[in-house]
C-alpha cells in the first residue's frame, strides 16, 4: 500500500471527503503548503498503489522530502494524523472529530525583525523565504536555544556558501551543529565562524596539495581541519607535508595517515618531511618485493611497519633485499614471514653487506641448481628447506656436485631416495671416499643387523614397492610434462575462452538430456563447433589435443604395470 493510509476508524470512499471541522478549526492556522500535503495525503489514502512513497509525492508536489515530514509533523501535533514509521516513512490519518491536540502557539510577533532580516539577506541571492519557510525557522528558534541574531549569522554564512540553492535544512543542519557544541549566542556563533572563515585559506591549500577540485570546503572539512591542529597538535605546516606526501585524495583518508603520525610521536614539519620520504621509499620497496615473491598485497603499510623498516635498519640495501625475495620464490617460500626467517638468519651470522649477500646467494642459487638436477634424476622429491639444506650439509662434507649425482643416481629406485643419498654419503664420508673412481664397484644398500634377517615374504614386498614407485615416478613425469604443455596453451587467452566454453558445454548437456533432450542435437553441434575451434588455436601454436594429455613410456598399461583387463603387463615383468 502506498505510505499514508486510513486508521481502522476512518470510513473510506472513492473521493476525497475533507471534515468541515478541519477546515474550520484547524486550516486557518497551518500554512499552504502544510494543507496541501494534508490534502493530498487523504486523496493517497485511497487512490495511492503500493509503489507510491514519500520521495514520490515530494515530486507531485514540486517540495523537499523534508517538507512534506515536517508537515505532517504539524498534523501529527493536531492529532489529525500518526507517523508510524520514520523509514520506511508512514503516516495514518485520524479521524478529525476525535483530534484533541494542538502545537505548541509561536507569536509570530516577536520575530518580526528577525524575518525582516531574514528576509533581506535571502533577497541578496535572488531567494524569497515563504510563509512556510518562516514558520520553520521561528519553530526552530521555539523549540532551541538558538538566539536570532545567531541563526542570522548563520543564515548569512550558509547564503555564502550556496547561493540561491540555499533551503532552511541546510541552515538547520549548521546550526545543530552550533548547539551540539554548545555554541547558541550571538557572540559564541561569530566567533566559531570567524575561525572557520579564518581557515578558508588553510583548507584550500590542503585541498590543492591532495589534488581536489571542484567543490568548496564544507563544515565537515572545517571539523577535521580544527581537530588536526587543536586536537592533534599539527601545524599547518605539518600539514601541507602530509598531504603533499601521502596525494590520496580526500580529507578523510588524510585523516587515517594523521591519526598514524600522531601515534608515533611525529608533528614538526621537518621531521615528517623526512620521516615520509623514508617512508615513501620503503612503501616503493615493499611493492617491489612483493613482486620478486610472486605475492599481491594491496596494503603496504603492515608489510612496511613489520618487516622492510626492520630490514633496512639492519642496514641491508635495497638490491640485497630484492635478491633474497627472489631466492624465497624459487625455494617455494613465496612468502614475507619465510623471507624475513632468511633476512633474520644472515643478520645472525653477520652477512649484511651487499657483497656478503650476493655470495652467500650464488652458494644457495647453487645448491638449488643441484637439487633439480637431483629431482631429474631421482623423480618426485620435495623441494624444502630440509632437503636444501642437507645439500649444504653433504658440501661441507667435502664431496662434489658430480659425487652428490652419483649417489642420486644409485637412490633413485628407493622409496625415500633422499634418506637413503645421506646414508650413502655418509658411509662414503666414513671410508673417505671422495672421489667416484674410488667408489666400490656395488654399494650395498644400508642395513642393520636385523635386516640381516628379512624374510623372503618382506623382501618380495619391498620389491613389489619399489617397482610401484617406479611406475609412479613414470605416471607423474608424463603428467608434469602435459601440465606444462596444458600452462602454455592455458597461456593464450583464446585457447582459455573457448575451453571455459566446453566445460559449461557439459553441464548444459547433462542437463537438457534430462529436461530438454530436443536440445541435444542442436547442442551437440555446437560443442563439435568449439572442439573445432580449440583444436585451431592449438595448431597455430605448433600443438595439438594429444600433446594436452600425458605420454606414457608404455601405451598397452599407461605406466601402471598392469592392462585394462587387470592382467599383468609385459613391461611390468622386465
Amino acid at each position: 500500500m502506498a505510505f499514508c493510509s486510513f486508521s481502522k476508524d476512518c470510513d473510506g470512499n472513492s473521493f476525497v471527503t475533507v471534515e468541515n471541522k478541519f477546515i474550520t478549526k484547524y486550516l486557518p492556522e497551518a500554512d499552504g503548503l502544510a494543507v496541501k500535503v494534508y490534502l493530498y495525503g487523504l486523496y493517497l489514502c485511497k487512490n495511492a498503489d503500493g509503489d507510491f512513497s514519500i520521495q514520490s509525492m515530494a515530486e507531485v508536489l514540486r517540495v523537499s522530502v523534508e517538507d512534506i515530514v515536517s508537515a505532517f509533523t504539524v498534523w501529527a501535533d493536531y492529532d489529525l494524523v500518526q507517523i508510524v514509521s520514520k523509514s520506511p516513512f508512514m503516516v495514518q490519518y485520524l479521524p478529525v472529530r476525535n483530534a484533541v491536540g494542538k502545537p505548541k502557539r509561536i507569536h509570530y510577533e516577536q520575530y518580526a525583525d528577525f524575518n525582516a532580516e531574514l528576509q533581506r539577506k535571502m533577497q541578496r541571492v535572488g531567494k524569497f523565504v515563504s510563509a512556510g519557510d518562516y514558520r520553520k525557522y521561528m519553530q526552530f528558534l521555539e523549540e532551541t536555544s538558538m538566539q536570532p541574531q545567531a541563526l542570522l549569522l548563520i543564515a548569512e554564512y550558509c547564503i555564502s556558501k550556496q547561493g540561491e540553492s540555499v533551503s532552511p535544512s541546510y541552515v538547520f543542519n549548521k546550526a545543530k551543529v552550533m548547539l551540539k557544541n554548545g555554541l547558541y549566542t550571538y557572540e559564541q556563533v561569530e566567533k566559531e565562524l570567524s575561525k572557520i572563515n579564518a581557515n578558508k585559506d588553510n583548507v584550500l591549500a590542503l585541498f590543492t596539495a591532495l589534488g581536489i577540485t571542484g567543490r568548496s570546503p564544507e563544515e565537515d572539512d572545517y571539523a577535521l581541519y580544527k581537530k588536526w591542529t587543536e586536537s592533534y597538535g599539527f601545524p599547518k605546516e605539518s600539514l601541507l607535508v602530509v598531504a603533499k606526501k601521502t596525494k590520496r585524495g580526500s580529507l578523510p583518508a588524510l585523516q587515517l595517515t594523521l591519526e598514524d603520525l600522531r601515534e608515533k610521536g611525529k608533528t614538526d614539519a621537518k621531521e615528517l618531511e623526512r620521516y615520509l620520504s623514508e617512508r615513501e621509499t620503503a612503501t616503493g620497496l615493499a611493492f617491489r618485493i612483493a613482486r620478486k615473491l610472486g605475492v599481491k598485497i594491496s596494503n603496504p603499510a603492515p608489510y612496511v611497519d613489520e618487516y622492510v623498516e626492520k630490514w633496512i635498519t639492519y642496514g641491508f640495501e635495497d638490491s640485497s633485499l630484492l635478491d633474497i625475495a627472489l631466492f624465497c620464490l624459487k625455494t617455494d617460500r613465496g612468502d614475507f614471514d619465510s623471507m624475513h626467517a632468511i633476512v633474520e638468519k644472515l643478520l645472525s651470522e653477520g652477512i649484511i653487506s651487499k657483497e656478503q649477500v650476493k655470495a652467500y646467494l650464488k652458494g644457495k642459487n647453487d645448491e638449488l641448481k643441484l637439487f633439480e638436477k637431483l629431482r631429474e634424476i631421482c623423480g618426485s622429491v620435495r623441494k624444502n628447506a630440509t632437503t636444501l639444506s642437507l645439500i649444504g650439509t653433504w658440501r661441507s662434507w667435502k664431496f662434489s656436485d658430480d659425487m652428490i649425482l652419483e649417489a642420486g643416481r644409485r637412490s633413485a629406485s628407493s622409496s625415500s631416495p633422499i634418506p637413503y643419498m645421506n646414508k650413502i654419503l655418509s658411509d662414503w664420508k666414513q671410508a673417505e671416499v671422495f672421489t667416484i673412481d674410488a667408489i666400490p664397484q656395488s654399494t650395498p644398500k644400508p642395513t642393520s643387523k636385523a635386516a640381516q634377517f628379512v624374510s623372503a615374504t618382506v623382501e618380495a614386498t619391498n620389491a613389489k614397492t619399489d617397482r610401484e614407485r617406479y611406475y609412479a615416478l613414470l605416471r607423474e613425469k608424463a603428467q608434469i610434462r602435459a601440465d606444462k604443455t596444458v600452462d602454455k596453451a592455458n597461456a593464450n587467452p583464446q585457447f582459455k575462452e573457448i575451453t571455459s566454453k566446453l566445460s559449461l558445454m557439459e553441464i548444459t548437456l547433462a542437463k537438457a538430456e534430462v529436461r530438454s533432450p530436443q536440445d541435444l542435437p542442436a547442442l551437440r553441434k555446437q560443442k563439435q563447433a568449439l572442439l573445432q575451434q580449440r583444436k585451431d588455436v592449438l595448431l597455430a601454436m605448433g600443438l595439438t589435443e594429444e600433446d594436452l594429455l600425458p605420454k606414457y613410456v608404455c601405451t598397452k598399461c599407461n605406466d601402471t604395470g598392469f592392462t585394462p583387463n587387470g592382467t599383468v603387463c609385459g613391461c611390468y615383468k622386465q
